[in-house]
C-alpha cells in the first residue's frame, strides 16, 4: 500500500486546525469524508493515529511521527511542481509581512520558495500592517501580507485569525483592579481592545504602546501589562485569557495579500502563489 498525498494533506489540515470539522472546511470535504480518510490512513500505516481526550481527537505518537513525514512530502511536492513551472525565475521581490506573522507563517513558505527559485532575492520588510499598507501604496513594496484594518482596501483575503488577550504565565497582572494594557501604536486592534473592555465595564489604563510585536511580547512576559495578539502569533510562553478569566471576546481579523497595483514580475507572482498555497491550507486559530 502507498501513502496517498490527499490523505496526508488532510492529516496536516487536522493537525493545523485542531479538529476534523475545521479541517473539512480547509480541504473542501465533509467531516464524515475526513473521518473516512483518516480511517483509511490508519489502515495503510497499521497504527492508530488519533486518540480521544475528552471530546477532542488528538494525534497519537504514531500520528505525530507520520505528520512529520507528511509535511516533508507535501513540501517536496510543492517544490517539485514549482521548479517545473518556472525554473528560470530570477530578480528581486520586495515583500512586506506584518510582524505578527513573520515567525508563525513565513519560515516554511520562504524555505520552500528559496528551494524552488534559488535565483530570486527577497527583500523582506516586517512592521505593522498600517505601515506596510502605506509602503505598498507608495510602490515601495511589490506585495504585502497584512491584517486587513481598512474596509476600503483592495485585497485578497487568505485566512481569518481570532484576536485573543494575553498575559504573563508567571505574573498575575491580569488580576489587577485597574488593568494595565499594552497595545501596538496606531493599530486598530488597540482600539478594539479598549472598546471591548469598556463594554465589559472593566477598568483599565493604557500603560504601554510599541510599534512591533517583539515589544509587546517583552512587556507582557515581564508581567507589566496584558495585550491583544492574533491567536496564531501568541508565543508558547505567554498565557491566553478567556471569558473564564473575566475577559470579553475579541473580533476575528482577516489576513490578506495586497499589491502596489503594478503588474507583478514572474518572481513576485510565484511568491504570491506560494503564500496563497501555504496559508489557505494553514490553520485558522480557534
Amino acid at each position: 500500500m502507498r501513502l496517498d498525498i490527499e490523505l496526508l494533506q488532510t492529516l496536516s489540515a487536522i493537525a493545523d486546525t485542531g479538529s476534523f470539522g475545521a479541517a473539512a472546511e480547509t480541504v473542501h470535504r465533509t467531516q464524515s469524508a475526513v473521518s473516512m480518510q483518516m480511517k483509511r490512513l490508519e489502515e495503510i500505516v497499521g497504527q492508530p493515529l488519533f486518540e480521544k481526550q475528552g471530546r477532542r481527537a488528538v494525534l497519537t505518537v504514531h500520528g505525530q511521527n507520520l505528520l512529520l513525514y507528511a509535511r516533508r512530502m507535501l513540501r517536496l511536492q510543492d517544490e517539485a511542481l514549482a521548479s517545473f513551472r518556472s525554473p528560470e525565475v530570477s530578480g528581486e521581490v520586495r515583500l512586506g509581512v506584518c510582524d505578527d506573522y513573520v515567525l508563525s507563517f513565513m519560515p516554511p513558505i520562504l524555505a520552500s520558495y528559496a528551494s524552488a527559485y534559488p535565483q530570486v532575492h527577497i527583500s523582506l520588510d516586517s512592521q505593522t500592517s498600517a505601515r506596510l499598507i502605506k509602503a505598498t501604496g507608495r510602490g515601495e513594496l511589490d506585495l504585502a501580507l497584512v491584517n486587513i484594518v481598512q474596509p476600503d482596501l483592495d485585497y485578497e483575503r487568505l485566512i481569518r485569525d481570532r484576536l485573543v488577550w494575553v498575559t504573563s504565565s508567571n505574573h498575575p497582572v491580569h488580576e489587577a483592579e485597574l488593568l494595565p494594557l499594552a497595545i501596538e501604536s496606531s493599530c486598530l486592534w488597540g482600539t478594539w481592545a479598549q472598546q471591548a473592555l469598556e463594554r465589559a465595564r472593566k477598568n483599565y489604563r493604557l500603560a504601554y504602546s510599541t510599534f512591533n510585536l517583539g515589544g509587546l511580547v517583552a512587556i507582557v512576559e515581564a508581567g507589566l501589562a496584558v495585550s491583544v495578539m492574533s491567536r496564531s502569533a501568541v508565543p508558547n510562553h505567554l498565557r491566553i485569557l478567556t471569558a473564564a478569566d473575566g475577559f470579553p471576546e475579541l473580533p476575528v481579523t482577516s489576513i490578506g495579500l495586497i499589491t502596489n497595483g503594478a503588474p507583478l514580475s514572474a518572481a513576485a507572482q510565484a511568491l504570491t502563489e506560494a503564500i496563497r498555497r501555504n496559508l489557505t491550507s494553514e490553520r485558522v486559530a480557534a
